[in-house]
């Protein structure tokens, strides 16, 4: 069943919509949640938000891509279950990931209605980036891989990767400067 026809089950309210999604983005959505989590016990309670999530969005919402909003909301779904973690005092290997983009990234006092302009701004950085480096930055910053997992995945060495990803953090860090964005 393609996007669209899912996407009509879900204004018709029509729970064969959340066993479609499953059955076509379920791997997909398990494995960026987990990514995030690093614990199963997590990932099976997050997916079940995430699913949920999609339901009560779905309407109102009508994605263009099915598959793209339920990413979005599967990291969503993740990342507050993260934090709530975080506030319980539980470690959890995300921090890592952001706290490198620290001294990249704007803090949190950005001028009202700059935060879509820098988001276009980091967009089109990593548009720009080589195909390699813009897997790594994304496998590094929106999966939350590890450097092992990207190093596996990819086929490059760790010191690649790494290097790669200070890199692309450091010409971030250089663009968004020039753009005026104060960090």
């Amino acid at each position: 069943m393609d996007e669209t026809e899912i996407v009509k089950l879900y204004f018709q309210r029509d729970e064969k919509a959340l066993s479609e999604t499953r059955e076509k983005y379920g791997s997909l959505i398990k494995g960026l949640v987990y990514g995030i989590l690093r614990c199963e016990q997590d990932c099976e309670e997050c997916v079940s938000d995430v699913y949920f999530t999609l339901w009560r969005s779905i309407p109102p919402a009508k994605p263009d891509s099915l598959k793209a909003y339920a990413l979005k909301t599967a990291r969503n779904e993740a990342l507050m279950k993260l934090r709530g973690k975080k506030a319980q005092k539980r470690g959890f290997g995300a921090d890592v990931p952001l706290s490198e983009l620290e001294e990249v990234l704007p803090d949190k006092n950005i001028p009202d209605g700059s935060e879509g302009w820098i988001k276009e701004l980091i967009s089109g950085f990593i548009g720009e980036l080589s195909q390699d480096s813009r897997i790594i930055f994304i496998r590094r910053y929106w999966f939350f891989d590890s450097i092992d997992e990207i190093a596996s995945r990819c086929g490059f060495s760790r010191s690649k990767v790494k290097s790669s990803l200070r890199a692309s953090r450091e010409r971030l860090r250089k663009r968004l400067k020039e753009e005026g964005v104060v960090l």
